[in-house]
């Protein structure tokens, strides 16, 4: 369940104003629904897409403005957010001058920020120019642990704080989900995956970052859907892929053992019913490493991934504890090893890495987040 204070306190609180999607970033959508869930002295309020959320969270009955006007944000006492204001829908708004918490979205292992600023590849004067801009004035961003603030977060943002709270998208990996954490789910997949496991049969999740300079699975010939689909038929596995929403393969979803979950949702309460996790250089294996369970590490194109599209903050074998693969032939083999063979050699390192990556394995990131939204908007009041 969600952590809870108690009820909700009096009208004509400060307003926090919350930018995400229910199947976006996710940041966003699991702080706001604690901000809603629990009493913490401010009346939350998601900035939605109309056309997308602002149907959903009103029939769910939530606090949601559609087409924000300048009206709508001008007395909030804090904007929260895990993308760029440029990719909300605070988008153009002249913001007032109040904190703004920057929630983020990920464990960088690519270069992100200020590194990638001073990146040789694929970098522009534009670019970095523009980079500057978005990675900078924030009162603060979240972390995962002391480690992941000095290696990381500190070196890829300009922020007047740190504070190591966890994300609050890893909560639902670590609890039961409620019924608001369904919003924004694939119900069908979920229900499909559901009946899948119910029955005895395996799930394994692929879900590789995109490419700046352009490519993908597809494109590039490295997997072939019809024959992943032949090879989990026979096994009853169900491979689940999640890809970019620039990747088009909708032809593929309905195939029995190769199904591709809608890009635009949220597939975190599903993860845990997964048996296996598949990716290449997305930071979603950070929050997967939570669950306990294999990683399988696909990095077809790393050359030239590295050369031009991103260099990564580490060297990637130290960085990524799971089986590595880099044909069709070698993953496949790799899903039989762990998944049907129960074979996990890499499990130490993976529970050290998880470790150093997370200070704390609960499912309260998203109270603490919300608990240092409430301490930043009463030292701004008081000012």
């Amino acid at each position: 369940m969600l952590a809870t204070d108690g009820k909700k306190g009096p009208a004509n609180r400060p307003k926090v104003v919350f930018a995400g999607k229910m199947g976006g970033l996710l940041n966003v959508k699991y702080a706001f629904l604690q901000a809603v869930a629990a009493d913490y002295g401010f009346d939350p309020l998601l900035a939605a897409d109309p056309d997308d959320d602002y149907k959903l969270l009103r029939e769910a009955g939530l606090p949601v403005l559609a087409r924000c006007t300048p009206a709508d944000v001008a007395d909030t006492a804090a904007i929260v957010l895990d993308d760029f204001v440029d990719n909300t829908a605070l988008k153009q708004l002249p913001l007032p001058r109040v904190p703004v918490i920057q929630l983020w979205h990920g464990v960088p292992l690519k270069k992100i920020g200020f590194p990638e600023i001073s990146s040789v590849v694929n970098m522009t004067p534009e670019k970095a120019a523009r980079l500057t801009r978005l990675y900078s004035g924030y009162a603060s961003v979240p972390s995962t642990s002391p480690w992941m603030t000095e290696q990381l977060f500190s070196r890829v943002f300009r922020a007047e704080a740190f504070p190591e709270l966890g994300f609050a998208r890893n909560d639902v990996l670590l609890r039961a989900p409620g019924r608001n954490d369904m919003l924004g789910v694939d119900m069908d997949l979920y229900a499909h995956v559901a009946r899948h496991r119910k029955a005895g049969g395996k799930v394994v999740v692929y879900m590789p970052t995109f490419r700046d300079t352009g490519g993908s699975f597809l494109e590039d010939g490295i997997i072939d859907p019809m024959v992943i689909n032949a090879f989990c038929a026979r096994h009853n596995i169900l491979f689940l892929a999640k890809f970019h929403h620039l990747v088009r393969v909708d032809s593929f979803r309905k195939l029995p053992g190769f199904c591709v979950y809608n890009s635009g949702c949220d597939i975190y309460p599903l993860l845990p019913m997964a048996d296996a996790l598949i990716t290449d250089y997305s930071s979603i294996y950070f929050d997967f490493m939570l669950l306990d369970k294999p990683l399988i590490f696909f990095p077809y194109d790393k050359e030239k991934y590295i050369s031009r599209d991103r260099e990564l903050f580490y060297d990637y074998a130290s960085m990524t504890p799971g089986l590595h693969v880099r044909s069709q032939e070698e993953l496949v083999s790799a899903i039989l090893r762990t998944v049907m063979h129960g074979d996990d050699p890499h499990a130490a390192a993976r529970r050290s890495l998880r470790d150093t990556v997370f200070a704390r394995v609960d499912a309260l990131s998203a109270h603490r987040v919300c608990n240092h939204i409430k301490d930043l908007v009463t030292s701004n009041k008081e000012c």
